[in-house]
């Protein structure tokens, strides 16, 4: 078994003493000359390893390294001893409870024997009183917070091998807490044959409180003013403190509005006036704090009150509200002032805005209104005028460059209605005061004139006499006028009859009277027809509604048996008006035609043939099988049919003429031979079976026009043909049988 080099020395064993309560000074200094005192100074101890060896905390041995200072055992150690064979230690060495607080110092001394076993020591804090609770093996029960960590890693040469000096600062506790700090031997894997933990000892264990300092803030007094409404911000100062200080009035209290933040800030908008007495206190992380007394006056905000924008007004404006002042809500006086509204008199009048902030401050502001008196305006006379007599210019008004209102009125004119109507003159100043004159004026009513209706005319009618006009005694005007007759022109023309009355005033009366033009009658032509074409009846005369006459006419049909001959046609308006138009109709003969046929039989099995022999050259053949001309004895079959040739003139005047062919089957040499070649099924869907009597060579199929068609001949017991993909018709087969030539035709449904 590997032996530690150190481990072969005796270890002072510890003795437990019953605790005593004794007075105690919050500072301690420790050096351990007899550690059978600790426990009636305050001290624990507790080994907590897992698995408790031998020793726990013990006098120094001298042997093994000598003390810090005083004599050569004073000091306190541990070693491996504290677990067995191999384990957890986890030996606690626990101060006297004391009342802790951020700056409290504690020193102490350490160190390990030369070893190249790794020894590990932490340092502890409880912030629950006198607790001595710190559980097993790596637990550390209320010891919650490592204040050192000595060799964490457990390096061979990462504890010291000579008294080394180490220092510790509380820090971060809320306020002073009642607790303990604690040395605890910790190592893992340790014991007599761990990996670590050998010999350690702890000297000199020195805690210095921390002391409250002497807090220099700003100075008491009156801090700076605010003013009620406005942002305020001030900052309170100190030195002294430990950390961040913590600001706060103890005493008194703040302007409404403002409020102290932690860092000594003075801040916000006060709604108050007024002188305010209040104390802060500031303290650190310590628990230490000072005091100092303060004042802070708030006075009235500036005046916020304005009156600016009072109108120039005239001496004989109405009362006017005034709105002018701000912020709203004060009130208004001065000369002409009564609740709010100003009667304006001529003169300047000096108006006063007199306002009450929300802070019961008092503001006031003031300004002058200009009163302007009012111009003189007078209007002269204006003369007598007729109801329809027109505009009348109006003038008359001084001052100059005034304008005109009333009943009729529109810029400087006036359209008279009948009556007496009052029309105004008004005009500005300078000083945009306004004054006005008034007049009347008479509009006499123009005399009732009137005019009997005219019936109407024709453009081609002679003079027209006029009369029906009333009062009697008035003149006749117009277009075609003259005295009292008119001289009718196309179209609707106005007649007016005027009359003056004793008042000088004039009226008209208009008729209107028609004249029709003669209608306008036109007639298409009618095209030219053939001497065997039916009667016409005629058309193409407008507007509709008109009779025809000439030669061959009769109730608007013209007899084509006539000839050629010149046709009027005469219409009559609604007005009683007429017009006439004429055309010429022409008559054509008939073409003289004949047919015979060039060809007139052929076999059932000939190609189309294109058909001749028809005269005069030009025209067209029709008949069963006949298409552009050409006859198709396949299509039409076995037997006689008739051919008609058509012929169209250059007058479109047709005749025709017919003739007769004949198609037969035309069995030759070859057909006769049928017997000893057969197709089935014929007619069929296009796939044919062929039977010989002997070799067939050199097959092909035709269509009627002899084109070589793709019939898939193939030996099928004989001969297939396969025609299914060939559009349906009459087909031929062409072979040799024996040597000679044979045809069977072929009929595909």
């Amino acid at each position: 078994m590997k032996m530690k080099t150190l481990r072969g020395i005796a270890a002072v064993a510890a003795c437990t003493l019953l605790p005593f309560t004794k007075a105690e000074a919050q500072s301690f200094t420790e050096n351990f000359d007899d550690i059978n005192l600790l426990v009636g100074n305050g001290w624990a101890m507790t080994n907590a390893s897992a698995g408790v060896g031998s020793t726990s905390w013990f006098q120094g041995n001298a042997a093994t390294f000598a003390a810090y200072n005083g004599a050569t055992n004073s000091y306190i150690g541990a070693n491996y001893n504290n677990t067995g064979s191999v384990g957890t230690i986890s030996n606690w060495l626990m101060t006297p409870n004391r009342t802790f607080r951020n700056g409290d110092v504690i020193t102490f001394y350490t160190r390990q024997a030369a070893s190249t076993y790794a020894d590990r020591l932490q340092v502890r804090l409880s912030t629950n009183g006198a607790s001595t609770v710190v559980g097993t093996g790596t637990g550390v029960g209320d010891y919650t917070t490592l204040l050192l960590d000595i060799n964490p890693s457990y390096n061979g040469a990462g504890y010291p091998e000579v008294w080394t000096l180490y220092t510790i600062t509380i820090s971060g506790l809320p306020a002073p807490t009642s607790g303990r700090l604690a040395f605890r031997y910790f190592v893992e894997n340790g014991g007599l044959n761990g990996t670590n933990s050998d010999y350690i000892g702890i000297d000199n264990v020195v805690y210095t409180p921390y002391v409250c300092p002497t807090f220099t803030m700003t100075a008491s007094g009156a801090l700076t003013g605010g003013a009620a409404g406005s942002a305020y911000n001030y900052s309170l100062s100190q030195t002294g403190a430990l950390g961040a200080p913590n600001f706060a009035v103890t005493a008194g209290a703040l302007p409404p509005g403002l409020t102290l933040a932690a860092n000594g800030t003075i801040s916000g908008t006060p709604t108050a006036t007024g002188t305010f007495n209040f104390t802060v206190t500031v303290s650190d992380n310590s628990g230490c704090s000072g005091s100092s007394a303060y004042s802070l006056t708030i006075v009235c905000p500036a005046n916020p009150t304005s009156l600016n924008g009072l109108p120039t007004l005239c001496d004989n404006d109405s009362p006017v509200t005034l709105t002018q002042g701000s912020p709203a809500g004060g009130t208004y006086s001065g000369t002409g002032v009564s609740a709010g509204m100003f009667d304006p008199s001529n003169g300047t009048q000096t108006i006063t805005y007199d306002y009450t902030d929300a802070y019961g401050c008092a503001h006031q502001s003031s300004n002058t209104i200009t009163v302007n008196a009012a111009p003189t305006v007078t209007q002269d006379p204006i003369a007598a005028a007729c109801d329809n007599g027109g505009l009348v210019a109006l003038s008359g008004g001084l001052p100059a460059g005034g304008t005109y209102s009333g009943t009729g009125v529109s810029g400087t004119d006036f359209d008279p209605t009948n009556g007496t109507q009052t029309i105004t003159y008004t005009y500005t100043d300078a000083n945009n005061c306004t004054n006005e004159a008034t007049t009347s004026i008479t509009v006499n009513a123009a005399p009732t004139v009137t005019q009997d209706p005219i019936a109407a005319a024709c453009d081609n009618g002679g003079l027209v006499a006029l009369s029906g006009g009333l009062p009697a005694g008035g003149t006749y005007s117009g277009t075609g006028v003259s005295g009292s007759d008119f001289d009718p022109a196309n179209g609707t023309q106005t007649v007016t009859y005027t009359y003056t009355d004793g008042n000088n005033c004039t009226n008209s009366a208009d008729a209107t009277i028609t004249v029709n033009a003669a209608p306008t009658v036109t007639q298409d032509p009618i095209g030219a027809v053939c001497a065997d074409a039916a009667d016409i009846t005629l058309s193409g005369g407008a507007p509709a509604g008109g009779t025809y006459s000439g030669t061959g006419v009769s109730g608007g049909i013209f007899d084509v048996s006539a000839g050629t001959q010149t046709v009027t046609y005469t219409y009559t308006d609604g007005n009683n008006c007429s017009n006439e138009a004429t055309t010429t109709v022409t008559v054509n003969d008939l073409p003289t035609v004949a047919l015979s046929l060039t060809e007139s039989e052929v076999c059932i099995y000939d190609a189309a043939a294109a058909l001749g022999g028809g005269t005069p050259a030009g025209g067209s053949y029709s008949g069963t099988a006949v298409t552009g001309g050409s006859f198709d004895p396949a299509t039409a079959g076995l037997g006689t049919y008739t051919i008609t040739y058509s012929y169209t003139d250059g007058n479109g005047c047709s005749s025709e003429d017919t003739d007769d062919i004949t198609v037969g089957e035309c069995l030759g040499v070859d057909e006769a031979t049928l017997a000893d070649l057969t197709a089935y099924p014929n007619p069929g869907n296009g796939a044919f079976h062929i039977e010989s009597a002997g070799e067939l060579t050199n097959i092909v199929v035709t269509d009627l026009q002899g084109k070589i068609v793709n019939a898939g001949i193939t030996e099928d017991n004989g001969i297939l043909i396969d025609l299914t993909a060939a559009q349906t018709g009459i087909y031929f087969l062409n072979a040799e049988l024996n040597g000679r030539p044979v045809s069977v035709r072929l009929i595909k449904q």
